[in-house]
This record gives structure tokens, C-alpha cells and sequence, in this order.
């Protein structure tokens, strides 16, 4: 549904936009705050009023998308005006005010944001709408993940709050470096998602799971680039990595060799791949399913070909089979 959705989008917005002139990027602003407690850190409240913010920024920015697709006749759900929303909208200037609000520190963070349909290859969005919705599923695990951190970090104990500020601090760091990149993957802008993902892994002190999951996100980038060779050594890279929990969704990279290996032919390895990435999901993927299931058919028939010897589908010479069923039917018809 969401396919057909995307490709009618497209097609309103080349027939709404003048010939020969620009498309005007609508302009957004948000803004969000956190009042620092007795123990929070200026980075803490900085970031958390960041994420309020971005919020409110995606929300004002689906309005946008909704209206503009219902002057059309098109009709989407929630998820995917989200969705769509997430992808288009940019920020453009970031602003941070403390304020002393009777004896609290408040931080504000001011956004100017653009929602700009002109800059963003909707076609590729809507032929690509699995890896779509797969990035915005990883972006919204770790929003989740913050929310539930600062939800701990807030009610903690004060001799407890510098350990859980120091991991709060970091993870609002990286889940923004991630973030963007995967909103740059999203909307094509793949070599710059990579430029961003070197320079994170140039730096020793990334380490465990957040260095697998760059490994692991730069090779999506890769991938899409159709750099198969480049996103399986980062792949490789960053199953190698030690990691520790749940947090980053590392367990893709194999749905994504064994979609690479399925495309080369290499069906057994294939199967093994995607089998990995079933057994390491929540089991609620269908097209992960359907993947596997395919995966394991064509694996079960190259066994049966190699059980025969004779050489697979790959091994048949098709033109001769042709050239054989029109000879036989000629004689017949003789």
C-alpha cells in the first residue's frame, strides 16, 4: 500500500511544480526544554531539550506532509506520514538558551528546520520502501533507548547519577551521529552518511557495541551505493567487533549478506545468513520471512540439481530447450 502511496506523491509533486522553477523548501520551527535537576550536567539537559525538539519538529513536519498529500486526493496512515516525514525534514540552524528559572537552570534548543520534498528522490524512497521503513524502525530504537535512559538517569539515586550521566552523555552523542546517518541514508545521501561514519570510526574511543553498529551502518550505506565489496567488509567488521548488549540492532548485517549472497547466486550461503538474522529478530519482519523462504527454496533446489548432476538452472542451456519445444511442435503440426 505504502508503494503506491509514495509513487502517487511523486507523481502529484512533479505535476504541482512549475516548469523551470524551484521547488520552495518549507520552513519549520520547534523548540524543546529540560530543566536541569541538583546533579544533571549542561550536556544532559542540552541534549534531552535537543531531542524534545526534534520531536515537536517531526510532528509539525508531518502536518506538512499530510496536508500537502490530502490537496492531493492521497490519503496515508500515521505511520507513514511519519515515516515520510522523518525522511524530508533537515535541520538548518540550531540555537541553545540556559535560562535561570527560579533556582533551575532551564535549557531551551531552538530549531529551524526545512521540509524540502524537492531535495529528496521520493522515487527511490518509494521503490526502496523496505529499507525505508527498516532505518526508521533502527532511528526509533534508539530515540526509545535515550528516553528510556533519561527516564532512569531522572529518577536515580544522586550517589548512582554519575555513572548512568556519563553512559547518558555518550549514547546522546552517538544516537545522534546514527541518526543522521540513517536519515542521509534514507534520502540517498550516501556518501556523505559515509563521511560521517569514518570519521566516528577513526575515533579509538568508540568502542564495543556502538563501533559494531557504525561498522554495521556504514556498510548499509555501501550497500545502497551497491558497494557489495566494501558494505561485506563492513559487515565482516563489525561481527567481528566485541559487543555487549541489545541496544544497536548489529544482527541486520546479516539480512544483508544474505541478500548480497542471494543476488550472486551463492544460495546455501544465503540461507545460513538470513536464517541468523530470523533466529536474532522479533520475529514480526515479514519481508525478512519471505526472504528466508525464498532463500531456502532456491537452497533446496540447487541440492536437488546437485544431486542429479545436472548443473542447476544455471547449467541449462534455455535457447536449446526453446529451440527443441518449437521444433517438436512443428513436426506435429506436420
Amino acid at each position: 500500500m505504502m508503494i503506491h502511496l509514495l509513487r502517487a506523491l511523486i507523481c502529484a509533486l512533479i505535476l504541482a511544480a512549475p516548469i523551470g522553477s524551484a521547488h520552495a523548501a518549507e520552513i519549520i520551527e520547534a523548540d524543546g526544554v529540560y530543566t536541569m535537576g541538583d546533579n544533571d550536567s549542561p550536556r544532559i539537559a542540552r541534549d534531552a531539550a535537543r531531542a524534545d525538539a526534534m520531536r515537536a519538529a517531526t510532528e509539525q513536519a508531518g502536518v506538512y506532509v499530510e496536508t500537502y498529500t490530502e490537496t492531493q486526493n492521497l490519503t496515508l496512515t500515521r505511520d507513514e506520514v511519519r515515516m515520510v516525514a522523518g525522511t524530508v525534514l533537515r535541520v538548518l540552524d540550531e540555537r541553545t538558551t540556559p535560562e535561570l528559572v527560579g533556582d533551575a537552570w532551564r535549557y531551551r534548543v531552538h530549531l529551524v528546520c526545512a521540509v524540502d520534498t524537492e531535495r529528496v528522490d521520493l522515487a527511490a524512497l518509494s521503490a526502496n520502501r523496505a529499507e525505508l521503513a527498516r532505518l526508521q524502525a533502527e532511528r526509533d530504537a534508539l530515540q526509545r533507548t535515550n528516553e528510556a535512559l533519561l527516564a532512569r538517569y531522572e529518577h536515580a539515586h544522586p550517589a548512582e547519577k554519575g555513572e548512568l550521566g556519563a553512559a547518558l552523555e555518550e549514547n546522546y552523542r552517538l544516537s545522534r551521529i546514527f541518526d543522521e546517518a540513517a536519515a542521509m541514508i534514507q534520502r540517498g545521501e550516501t556518501q556523505h552518511a559515509v563521511a560521517d561514519l569514518s570519521l566516528l570510526l577513526n575515533d579509538p574511543s568508540v568502542t564495543g557495541s556502538a563501533r559494531a553498529y557504525a561498522y554495521y551502518l556504514r556498510g548499509r550505506a555501501y550497500y545502497e551505493m551497491q558497494s557489495t565489496r566494501l558494505a561485506l567488509s563492513d559487515f565482516d567488521a563489525a561481527e567481528r567487533t566485541p559487543r555487549t548488549g541489545g541496544d544497536y540492532p548489529v544482527w541486520r548485517l546479516y539480512q544483508y549478506r544474505g541478500m548480497i549472497y542471494y543476488a550472486d547466486g551463492r544460495y546455501e550461503d544465503a540461507l545460513t545468513e538470513l536464517q541468523s538474522a530470523w533466529d536474532a529478530s522479533d520475529k514480526t519482519d515479514d519481508e525478512l520471512w519471505m526472504t528466508l523462504r525464498r532463500a531456502e527454496r532456491r537452497a533446496e533446489q540447487e541440492r536437488r540439481h546437485r544431486a542429479r548432476g545436472d548443473g542447476g538452472s544455471r547449467g541449462i542451456n534455455w535457447t536449446q530447450v526453446i529451440t527443441e519445444i518449437i521444433r517438436g511442435s512443428m513436426q506435429q503440426g506436420d
